[in-house]
């Protein structure tokens, strides 16, 4: 059966377990008791091995079952795993990703399972030994009372297996039996213990397990390794069950997957689920899930067809107003509140929630800290705060940028702390929120904050600025350093930090998304990074103006007031023109010069705009009114050259250039600041 249509759901679905086991196994590091996060770390490995095995990807699936053993071990032990086991894990879940990944790219399944699964067999060798070799030591090396002492009211079984008189490495078959024999449950103690196995010559190998598995499973798995002549199972308290390999039909090894080695006609819808987990009975009588799975690229699609609609809407509304039809306008106010609706419910689609962003920082918090030998603490708000997908796709970067910044620069090492009076663990928080049609997203952190004075020394190294302006570089003067192209406090480069394009990538991404990023710090307390985004990228509201005949777009959320230039004088100051209000005293800047186009003679109207901290009045012929335009982007050599965020289809068929207000401010603050120098 071809089942590569059901490719892309695999790929999605696996995605979706991978993230949840990251998340899971770094939490059960934190919290090892915690129940519901074990069995969702099996019922999300088990699922991904059988769709794996399903698809026809044995190597993924191969790994997979290797996890489970080593997941077995939380199940049995209440102090959970070493730090060893979870970096062996986290390995595990990246090469995982990786082959899924090459999977997506190539179609081919990229992935070496062998090193690996080497790796999570001799961890649970080394979990088991280290178990029984104290437990020994606290029996009096006495197996069967160590057992019994070990037990804890669980089901133990006494294995004995004999081999054959004539094995020229029993050594090598006792191994194989505490490894093998180990797959069903907790090894409680052995003769020979996994310490003893290198020097073992006899032929009689004893295990005491705490097994909830069927006597005849583990007959089998006894039998099945080489040599093997006879096997005898016994629970504690109940009668022996011997069975001689004679007597036992050859087992054949089942292959590491679950699914079916050939799929009979399986629903397609349901084939890369084929192999749902049913280790947690809890779930059984879940209600089926109403949602749907949407490619991304039908929705942007959607959000096209959704755009045009708009757009010949406002033609219509603009011929309806030009004729006194009592029905048709009626008919046209029907019109639009349907489509109103329509749009909404189509942007709700496209809505889904931050914490798609969000999910990725505890592995990376994790990860980081323990490289940098820093004690962490990960706070997490408002992850079910909702924005366009577009918005969450581009933002994981910027967000990875900022927080390593704060766990390199910002968070000190444990000792630093307690020399500064705050506790030895530092905390970083990541929240967001809706703040009108922006979404505010901030990362916090309680460490050294910034030191204008070591900046502004680091910038004068660089050239950014003169030695003799160390001294006045204040807290806002420094920040902007820090957004400066190459600039990095750190002497050395490293894999973390260091190379001078994180603060500054950060800001271009989030003003190529229509934001901005702002950073506040107090010296001694910690650093605040803040990102606001528009909800969505597709539609905006404008204020839509003119100059010269051309059609300019500013966006709605970065307009303070308009005003007529008539009622309010103009000053030339060094020869730039400055606009007197009552409110302070504003920069003109001519829009169409801005933006490379002829100079305006009869600009009789200014917008007063706002980019961060900066202010400007951009001075335009017309007011035309407010608008919701369909964006789009426009060629990167354009958005390059000018400050220019896009570019939206009018009703009359005109395009109108979507103004970025905050490089306008970059632009406008470097004259005028070289002018009050």
């Amino acid at each position: 059966m071809d089942i590569s249509e059901y490719l892309p759901m695999f790929l999605a679905e696996a995605r979706e377990h991978l993230q949840e086991l990251n998340l899971a196994v770094v939490r059960v590091e934190e919290v090892p008791d915690d129940r519901a996060t074990i069995d969702e770390i099996f019922r999300a490995a088990h699922s991904l091995k059988g769709m794996s095995a399903t698809m026809g990807f044995p190597h993924i699936a191969a790994l997979t079952h290797e996890m489970e053993d080593v997941f077995e071990l939380l199940k049995q032990r209440t102090e959970g795993l070493s730090r060893e086991a979870i970096d062996v894990l986290l390995e595990c879940l990246d090469a995982l990703s990786a082959a899924i990944e090459s999977i997506d790219v190539e179609g081919v399944e990229k992935l070496d399972e062998q090193e690996l699964c080497h790796r999570l067999q001799a961890l649970i060798r080394v979990q088991d030994a280290a178990d029984i070799a104290a437990a020994l030591d606290a029996a009096g090396s006495d197996p069967f009372g160590e057992a019994l002492a070990r037990a804890a009211g669980r089901r133990v079984v006494h294995v004995t297996v004999s081999l054959a008189t004539d094995s020229p490495m029993p050594a090598v078959r006792a191994f194989q039996l505490l490894a093998a024999l180990g797959d069903h449950g907790e090894v409680l103690a052995s003769v020979p213990t996994e310490d003893e196995v290198d020097g073992f010559a006899e032929h009689t190998v004893q295990l005491w397990i705490a097994s909830e598995h069927e006597d005849n499973a583990v007959h089998k798995t006894a039998l099945g390794v080489p040599e093997v002549i006879a096997a005898t199972v016994v629970e504690l308290g109940s009668a022996p069950s011997a069975v001689p390999a004679a007597a036992v039909e050859p087992v054949e090894v089942e292959p590491v997957a679950e699914a079916p080695a050939s799929a009979a006609t399986p629903d397609p819808a349901a084939a890369p689920a084929a192999a749902a987990p049913a280790a947690s009975s809890g779930h059984a009588h879940k209600k089926p899930s109403a949602t749907v799975r949407v490619d991304a690229e039908r929705l942007d699609q959607l959000m096209h067809l959704m755009g045009e609609l708009v757009v010949r809407r406002t033609t219509v509304e603009s011929f309806a107003s030009q004729v006194e039809i009592p029905e048709l306008q009626h008919a046209m106010q029907e019109l639009t509140r349907a489509s109103q609706a329509l749009q909404h419910m189509v942007m709700q689609v496209r809505m889904i929630p931050v914490e798609a962003v969000f999910l990725r920082f505890p592995r990376l918090v994790r990860d980081l800290s323990s490289k940098l030998e820093k004690n962490v603490e990960l706070v997490l708000t408002g992850q079910d705060t909702e924005f366009d997908r577009t918005v969450v796709d581009a933002l994981g970067d910027p967000l990875v940028h900022i927080v390593r910044n704060s766990l390199d620069h910002g968070l000190e090492p444990p000792e630093e702390r307690l020399a500064a009076g705050k506790p030895a663990q530092g905390t970083l928080e990541i929240s967001a929120y809706q703040a009108g049609g922006n979404v505010v997203i901030s990362v916090r952190d309680d460490g050294r904050g910034i030191d204008p004075q070591r900046v502004a020394r680091k910038a004068a190294e660089k050239g950014l600025i003169p030695a003799d302006a160390v001294d006045s570089i204040d807290m806002a003067r420094a920040i902007e350093l820090l957004f400066a192209p190459g600039f990095s406090t750190h002497d050395v480069a490293t894999d973390i930090s260091g190379r001078g394009v994180g603060m500054d990538a950060v800001r271009t991404s989030i003003r190529a998304l229509g934001g901005e990023a702002v950073v506040t710090s107090e010296t001694g307390k910690g650093t605040t990074a803040q990102i606001r985004l528009p909800l969505t990228l597709a539609i905006m509201a404008a204020l839509l103006v003119e100059t010269d005949g051309i059609p300019f777009a500013i966006p709605l959320d970065r307009v303070e007031r308009t005003l007529c230039l008539d009622d309010h004088p103009v000053r030339s100051v060094a020869g730039l023109p400055m606009l007197m209000l009552r409110d302070g005293v504003l920069p003109l800047v001519d829009l169409a010069r801005s933006l490379g186009y002829p100079a305006s003679p009869g600009a009789t109207h200014a917008v007063v705009t706002r980019a961060g901290d900066v202010r400007l009045a951009l001075a335009v012929d017309r007011l035309v009114g407010q608008r919701e335009l369909v964006t789009r982007p426009l060629p990167e050599e354009v958005g390059d050259a000018i400050a220019l965020s896009g570019g939206a289809v009018l009703s009359n068929g005109e395009i109108a250039l979507i103004v970025d207000c905050d490089a306008l401010a970059d632009s406008a603050g470097v004259r005028f600041n070289q002018l009050a120098a």
